[in-house]
């Protein structure tokens, strides 16, 4: 025979009892146990000593039923029946399917696998209600999908998904229809929706847990519809151009890794995603967003983001301890038309922006933004913040090839508690209308310390500068521009005879 060793208790059953053994699954219902082997006489009983070829005839038994299935390709399609569970061999016991359209196993009831592979079909394992528990299976070669489920929960431990063929799904949550998507992050790549499927019903739910996903599946695992929720944890994304995709439904991400991709890592359109303690490497996005019901981010890091590390679009939410490094010429944060709060974040290498913002609400926190440049050098912002109310605190920007923070276009600017070194172009930056009220900055190493034209407005209030290489402040006086200047220590006083320049230092100041 070719099945591991069993547990001795099960050996006493199979020789004094019937040749299909009986334990107690649950409170008044006997369990069923068969044994099904490939290489079996077909004039098998099921036993342990005489097992049966087929498994699609242990799968007519009477249930709740066990079938422990020996090495070798078991080809189906299959039904799974209420209370069953499948207990293979490992990676030598496979279910499979001919053709590439049949899905291999179909499931509406209650039921498990445990130890076996799933090759090929259109789809591994289509769910359609009950409760369905994976423990140690694999899903490889699938056309379209490895899990699709539209109604019941899934439940899947120490899974592993592989797509050998360019797209598909590895695991696809089908709840109701969501509402369509509006806008997206500039430059990211859009997403599809798809009509719902004739048995796609409300309420499926997915609990994943120390999984992992390989190979260039379009999605690693989507889910769709406002009735359709997913929980992760500890799982690992190698390939997939998206690991976890949301539109319109519900999911939880805790210590997810991605890498290897070329869309967004994790995307959100329409619904609800809860983010935590996230590694991507690559990718376009680490993270995208758009028109999200609820966005909560923390502990992330994007590494060599294509784009920008966070793409965040008409979204309400919060970002905390956020890490972004190297990130490609749309910045390390981009954020538009949102109300966000964002505490505790680091930019380190950025192309153009190491923050930009556009449109909405912004509460920033504790941040610090390293190394910003374009790509031939002549521009690249820290802050950069446009028709935006913006509320900023406890800020560093070192080393960026224009303004350490700029606010332009009607923006709205509270600063408080700065640090700006190494600002190629200024320290501080208003343009096109933009109000900046700051307070408590220090300006080392930079063009100028302050710039305003267009009619912008910049007030400031105790700002410690030095190392200034045009001059404490530049400005074009025209129109309504105007800076006001207070308790303000320099040794170069350049600019402040503008005329449009107001208030003085607390002490004379020796010309440069």
């Amino acid at each position: 025979m070719r099945f591991r060793t069993v547990l001795p208790l099960l050996l006493v059953l199979c020789a004094c009892r019937s040749p299909a053994p009986r334990d107690v699954a649950g409170p008044g219902q006997p369990r069923t146990h068969l044994w099904v082997d490939a290489a079996g006489p077909t004039s098998g009983d099921g036993s342990l000593e005489r097992p049966i070829r087929s498994l699609a005839e242990a799968l007519i038994r009477p249930g709740p039923l066990t079938v422990h299935l020996g090495v070798g390709t078991y080809s189906g399609p299959f039904t799974l029946p209420e209370g069953v569970r499948v207990e293979g061999q490992g990676a030598a016991s496979v279910l499979t399917v001919d053709g590439e359209a049949e899905p291999v196993l179909r499931a509406a009831r209650d039921a498990a696998l445990v130890d076996l592979v799933v090759r090929g079909g259109g789809w591994g394992l289509e769910v359609r209600g009950g409760r369905i528990r994976l423990e140690r299976v694999a899903f490889s070669g699938q056309r379209t999908g490895a899990v699709r489920g539209s109604a019941g929960r899934l439940e899947v431990e120490s899974g592993r998904f592989e797509a050998t063929v360019p797209g598909g799904t590895g695991v696809l949550l089908e709840g109701a229809e969501p509402g369509a998507g509006a806008g997206a992050p500039h430059g990211a790549a859009t997403v599809e929706t798809s009509p719902p499927s004739a048995t796609t019903t409300a309420g499926v739910q997915a609990r994943i847990t120390a999984s992992t996903f390989t190979g260039p599946y379009r999605r690693a695992v989507r889910v769709r519809g406002a009735e359709a929720r997913a929980e992760l944890e500890d799982v690992r994304f190698s390939g997939p151009d998206t690991a976890i995709g949301v539109d319109g439904g519900h999911v939880e991400a805790r210590r997810a890794v991605a890498e290897g991709g070329k869309g967004s890592a994790f995307s959100v359109v329409d619904g609800t995603m809860v983010l935590e303690d996230a590694q991507v490497t690559g990718h376009e996005y680490g993270l995208s967003a758009t028109q999200a019901r609820k966005l909560e981010v923390r502990r992330f890091t994007s590494v060599r983001a294509g784009r920008a590390g966070l793409g965040v679009v008409r979204t309400r939410g919060v970002l905390e301890d956020v890490v972004v490094r190297d990130s490609g010429d749309y910045g390390g944060l981009q954020l538009l038309d949102g109300e966000l709060r964002v505490q505790r974040f680091r930019v380190e290498g950025a192309g153009e922006y190491g923050l930009s913002a556009l449109h909405g609400k912004l509460s920033l926190r504790d941040g610090t933004i390293l190394r910003v440049s374009s790509a031939d050098g002549a521009a690249g912002d820290g802050l950069q913040l446009r028709e935006v109310e913006a509320d900023v605190e406890g800020i560093v920007v070192r080393d960026v090839a224009g303004s350490c923070v700029l606010a332009a276009q009607s923006a709205r600017v509270k600063l408080r508690d700065a640090e700006l070194r190494g600002c190629g172009y200024a320290g501080l930056s208003v343009d096109t209308q933009a109000r900046m009220d700051a307070t408590g900055v220090e300006v080392h190493g930079a063009g100028a310390a302050l710039s305003a034209l267009g009619r912008g407005e910049l007030r400031v209030d105790v700002l410690t500068a030095s190392g200034l290489g045009d001059g404490l402040v530049w400005a074009e006086c025209q129109g309504t521009t105007r800076m006001s200047l207070k308790r303000v220590r320099s040794e170069d006083a350049r600019g402040l005879p503008l005329p449009c320049v107001e208030g003085r230092p607390e002490k004379p100041l020796t010309p440069r």
